[in-house]
């Protein structure tokens, strides 16, 4: 087995750890909105970004082994990507959110926890896809 997929799946573990947390501090941290601001954007530098681009990185190498086998023989690759992509969208929704609260640019986490709550939710449904390859 190569050691490629199994990164790919640590990296991915800490990057959806990490980037909930970033949520949870902005909705429902302690202090103001400008120091939950400042904890959830530390949190999203030093942990949520360096995981998902590890993620990204690996995930890619991993698609480039072998082009025919997650596109051909396993369908669910399609969807899991598309899944993929909307967190990734979400990850960037929240560092973006954390950068604005952290310089005083807006009060309030805004749909933060909302968000938070749909990337984990998504990222259940594309971890289910891979481990159950339902089609």
């Amino acid at each position: 087995m190569r050691i490629t997929v199994p990164l790919h799946v640590a990296f991915d573990l800490v990057w959806i750890g990490s980037i909930a947390a970033v949520g949870l501090l902005l909705a429902k941290g302690p202090g103001d909105s400008r120091s939950r601001g400042v904890a959830a954007l530390t949190v999203y530098r030093t942990l949520s970004v360096p995981a998902f681009i590890g993620a990204f990185v690996l995930g890619l190498i991993a698609l480039g082994r072998d082009v025919d086998l997650y596109f051909k023989h396993t369908r669910f690759m399609h969807a899991k990507l598309l899944l993929a992509l909307f967190v990734i969208g979400l990850h960037h929704a929240l560092g973006a959110r954390a950068r604005k609260m952290a310089e005083g640019s807006v009060d309030g986490e805004g749909p933060a926890w909302l968000l938070a709550q749909v990337l984990v939710g998504l990222a259940g449904v594309v971890t289910y896809l891979a481990v159950a390859k339902p089609f």
